[in-house]
């Protein structure tokens, strides 16, 4: 009798697909990036890469393409081109060709000089982590004995902008707390394993650099003439001040529209509003000239005057060094 029912149990289990107490699937996953660009502002980044899956060939071999049907959760795909499949010995291997836009979580707070970490996440849609194991191909990586911290990237790999880091693998888990409106589910929570590749860059800073320092620079110039100007002059002062202030919020705004709206200031940022003080301060400082020479006090006057020409270019110029250079380090 109780033989059986194990045969029962045993001829169920291969029904569906599974055996029960067999061991999972282990799925060696490769990939090889060929070219990766970044959209800041929809925080995404489109790759192109070459990728391979390879596991040891199971006991039911009536549907092989359930076992490698990977899906990626954090992107969209724009092609995905299966190339080749065949058997290697006791094994079963498929090579494609991708390309998607993938989404990744960005921190902008010391751009341009941020460091960013790109992903790519496979997980599988249906094999919970019982059935199957997503690995990297470690010894497809360590045959082409490239270094570790860049697995799975290109020598030749285009990058525009961008300065490549380095390459992880991690492999991962996540739990579902649903039946997915699966009456036949018992349990409304299942746990299914990924893997995830990142990858590490930061971005080829001096062209942001120098297109938004030259600009703001030459912005600033126009405030720093009010330092030259009479104090009797002041509504030529004034017309300079307000100028440059208008320019440069009208100039932060460009330059902010090539990232989303964040909650925190960045590094460029902090840069245009230590602009907007030293601006104001300009600002002040002539209206307090003006009354000083109406009043008589023109030593005073000429004093705040020698003074403003070196404390404010101090000031711009050691503000946005220390910026810049903490941020560059962080």
């Amino acid at each position: 009798m109780r033989q059986l029912i194990f045969l029962i149990i045993l001829s169920a289990s291969m029904i569906s697909g599974k055996v029960i107490g067999a061991s999972p699937i282990r799925l060696n996953v490769g990939i090889y990036v060929r070219s990766v660009s970044m959209n800041n502002k929809e925080q995404q980044a489109t790759i192109d890469l070459y990728y391979w899956y390879r596991f040891k060939m199971p006991e039911d071999t009536s549907d092989l393409a359930s076992y490698y049907d990977l899906e990626i959760t954090n992107g969209d795909l724009l092609f995905n081109e299966i190339q080749e499949e065949k058997v290697i010995g006791d094994a079963f291997y498929v090579s494609g060709h991708m390309k998607g836009v993938f989404h990744f979580v960005a921190d902008y707070e010391n751009y341009p000089f941020d460091k960013q970490k790109l992903m790519i996440q496979f997980e599988h849609p249906t094999f919970e982590v019982g059935d199957i194991i997503l690995v990297p191909d470690k010894a497809s990586y360590l045959k082409c004995k490239a270094h570790s911290n860049l697995w799975g990237l290109s020598k030749n790999l285009k990058a525009d902008g961008l300065f490549i880091r380095k390459s992880e693998f991690v492999v991962g888990e996540r739990v579902y707390e649903t039946d997915f409106g699966d009456p036949n589910i018992e349990e409304p929570s299942s746990t299914y394993g990924n893997l995830t590749f990142y990858i590490y860059v930061s971005r080829d800073f001096l062209p942001y650099v120098l297109k938004f320092m030259l600009p703001l620079i030459i912005i600033v110039s126009l405030a720093y003439l009010v330092f030259y100007i009479p104090a009797e002059s002041l509504d030529l002062a004034a017309g300079l001040t307000v100028t440059s202030l208008l320019a440069g919020i009208a100039f932060q705004w460009t330059v902010s529209d090539d990232l989303p709206e964040v909650g925190y200031l960045t590094c460029v940022d902090k840069i245009f509003y230590l602009s907007y003080v030293l601006i104001m301060l300009a600002m002040a400082q002539t209206v307090w000239t003006y009354h000083l020479e109406l009043n008589g006090n023109k030593k005073l006057s000429d004093f705040l005057e020698i003074g403003g020409r070196w404390v404010f270019p101090l000031a711009f110029f050691g503000g946005s060094l220390y910026y810049m250079l903490s941020s560059f380090y962080r």
